[in-house]
């Protein structure tokens, strides 16, 4: 997948997006669409990071055109074949969708703007009174997007990480959630484990298998963790409750077919 177009295809649709999405989900967007930032030169890299993308616009609907279509991509070619952006390209990508007004918020021309800057032009550009001393990660909107959307997967119940080679620690590197905890260190999400037995679910050792957990644990416990609609909720409350089968199709759809 060529990423400058898929850059381009959201920015034409931010408005769009911003509509489709909530407050919550489009900030998770946008942390995902950050992740770009870290790729450097790693085409495979930068391939987890579009399937992160697209898995962020699941909530988009079917009539989306252009943008639905690619909740039905070959996602696992994606990662493979993804061409690596430009830093310019990414910075300016973000920086419009950023700018994006929210769903009822009016996007006031470039008139409309100059005149609220005449009238009130620290209001308009509001700057720090004594940048020497500013906190710039006090600044950073894509440090707060990403601690956001971290923070609300780390609100899930879990466990400290088992140790490699332990049984709670699976056979592989995929086989369980592992998320860095900044306050309590390495976590494992409680959901993974049989309550009776302690040890990792089969069906969820397979899922996570399938989301590439070791790569990607933050968007594995993503796809677990949220609103799920092909599943009807979040795929962790449904274990036990729906057949392991039809979960796993529900991972594969997404890697494979782009299914939410």
């Amino acid at each position: 997948m060529d990423t400058h177009e898929l850059l381009a295809l959201l920015v034409r649709h931010r408005e769009q997006l911003r509509q489709w999405l909530d407050e919550d989900q489009y900030r998770h967007f946008l942390a995902m669409t950050e992740r770009l930032r870290e790729v450097g030169d790693d085409p495979e890299r930068a391939g987890m990071a579009v399937m992160a993308i697209v898995r962020a616009l699941w909530p988009v609907p079917d009539e989306a055109g252009v943008l639905a279509e690619l909740l039905h991509a070959d996602h696992r070619s994606i990662v493979t074949a993804t061409t690596v952006p430009t830093p310019e390209a990414v910075l300016a990508a973000l920086e419009e969708l950023y700018a994006a007004p929210a769903a009822g918020e009016p996007d006031r021309t470039e008139a409309e703007a100059a005149e609220a800057e005449a009238a009130d032009p620290i209001a308009a550009d509001p700057k720090p009174a004594d940048p020497e001393g500013a906190d710039p990660a006090a600044a950073d909107p894509v440090a707060d997007v990403i601690a956001a959307a971290r923070r609300r997967l780390l609100t899930a119940p879990s466990r400290a990480a088992a140790p490699a080679g332990s049984p709670a620690a699976g056979d592989g590197p995929a086989d369980v959630i592992v998320l860095a905890d900044p306050e309590d260190g390495p976590r494992s999400p409680e959901f993974q484990f049989d309550p009776d037995t302690g040890q990792p679910r089969d069906i969820v050792v397979r899922i996570n298998r399938i989301l590439l957990a070791d790569r990607d644990p933050w968007g594995a416990a993503d796809w677990w963790l949220g609103r799920n609609s092909w599943l009807g909720g979040p795929p962790a409350s449904l274990l036990g409750r729906v057949p392991d089968d039809r979960l796993a199709d529900a991972a594969l759809a997404l890697v494979e077919e782009g299914g939410r």
